[in-house]
């Protein structure tokens, strides 16, 4: 049985958050997400630590914090991405892995 690996470093934690909220955007599916959404789409656990990681990327500039309150709820803060990760996603590199049998025979690239 192959063990899951939950131990990351932070900065491998910004980039897993940066890419789950580019994939939400570009099919469309939420341009915002809450801490518990975005620790359940990663598959961690919420904690502070990880909304350490969250407002410490709001103070960088590679995300968005706006505070709402739901009818019936309590104020809750929504992280989008700023407008830099979404622009520069559209003119990227897309890589592709090509595997055979499990191993890695050769990569795609495709622009965009």
């Amino acid at each position: 049985m192959v063990k899951v690996v939950r131990a990351y470093k932070r900065s491998v934690r910004k980039q897993q958050i940066i890419k789950q909220m580019r994939i939400w955007h570009e099919n469309q599916h939420a341009y915002s997400a809450t801490s518990y959404k975005l620790a359940k789409a990663l598959d961690i656990r919420p904690s502070q630590k990880f909304r350490d990681i969250l407002n410490e990327m709001v103070a960088e500039g590679d995300l968005r914090c706006e505070e709402a309150s739901p009818p019936g709820r309590f104020q809750t803060r929504f992280y989008l991405l700023t407008e830099k990760h979404i622009i520069t996603e559209k003119y990227s590199h897309r890589h592709i892995r090509v595997n055979r049998r499990g191993q890695n025979v050769g990569q795609l690239e495709m622009f965009q």
